[in-house]
Order: C-alpha cells, then structure tokens, then sequence
C-alpha cells in the first residue's frame, strides 16, 4: 500500500528542519558597538525614538537627524532647530558626551513640534552607547538600561 503525504505536511517538515539547522550568527542583522569611524561621516536621520521604553511619535521624523566628524563635533536637525555639541566614541561602543558645549538654536515652531523637539533632545543628551547594525545602515543611540533608544537609518539610504 503506497501511502501519500500531503504537501503541507512535506512543508512543514522542511520548515522544522531549516530551523533546526539555523546558525545563530545568521538569525538576524547584526548589531556591533559603533566607533568613530562607523558613526561619524555619514548623516542619519531619525526612524524611532523611545523614551521610558514608549515609542514617542514624530511628525516629521527626517526633520531630526544626527552627524558627527572624526573630531567627535556633533551636530544635527531637532525638528525646527539645529544642535551641535562634543563627544567620544570609545572601543567599545560608550558615548561620553561633554553637555557643557550642547547648543542648538531657539526658533519656535507650533507647540506640538516644539515638545516632539524637546524630548528628542533630552534623549539624545541622555545616550551612553552606539551600535551600528543591518551592514553599516543603521544607527542605534541608547541609555544603559534600554530606556532611551534612538534608531537612525543613513540618509539618502
């Protein structure tokens, strides 16, 4: 008697078994510490950002980017403003931030742009590490803890 197995099941068995022979170093984008050279050059605009662990909601999300140069010269777009302060990159990924030269100009926009601006600087001053991921496309900055995590993607990428 020649049984017959149903094509969905054939599928499921090839599924499992792919899985089973995952390797993890190919389960998903990698994701390294950034350094000076892997953040700094390139502009970054802004894809998410959350704070307390709650995706806040931009309006204009391209409106809010981030630069750096090998001098560790921040600068960027807030939304309606423009920022611009020091930093460090070290080895493993750390941002050292020097808060006393963070300036950004004072134009004002409509309140809800205004506070979409402020929290995003507040985040951003508030980033202690750099990740870069998906092959160099992708910026994250975050606290420690997860609780502030900007994502950027490069611009014009």
């Amino acid at each position: 008697m020649n049984k017959v197995v149903p094509a969905w099941l054939t599928g499921l068995a090839i599924v499992i078994a792919g899985c089973m022979n995952m390797d993890s170093k190919e389960s998903g984008p990698t994701q390294s510490p950034g350094s000076i050279t892997s953040v700094c050059g390139d502009k970054w605009e802004m894809r998410l950002l959350r704070i307390n662990g709650q995706a806040v909601p931009v309006d204009q999300p391209q409106e809010f980017t981030f630069l750096c140069n090998s001098d560790g010269e921040s600068m960027g777009k807030s939304g309606i403003n423009t920022y611009r302060g020091a930093m460090q990159i070290t080895a493993n990924g750390q941002i050292l931030w020097d808060t006393a030269s963070f300036a950004s100009t004072k134009m004002a926009g409509p309140p809800q742009l205004m506070e979409q601006e402020t929290q995003y600087l507040r985040a951003l001053s508030g980033t202690r590490q750099a990740f870069v991921k998906s092959g160099g496309g992708r910026l994250i900055l975050r606290d420690a803890s997860g609780d502030i995590y900007i994502e950027y993607v490069k611009a014009g990428g």
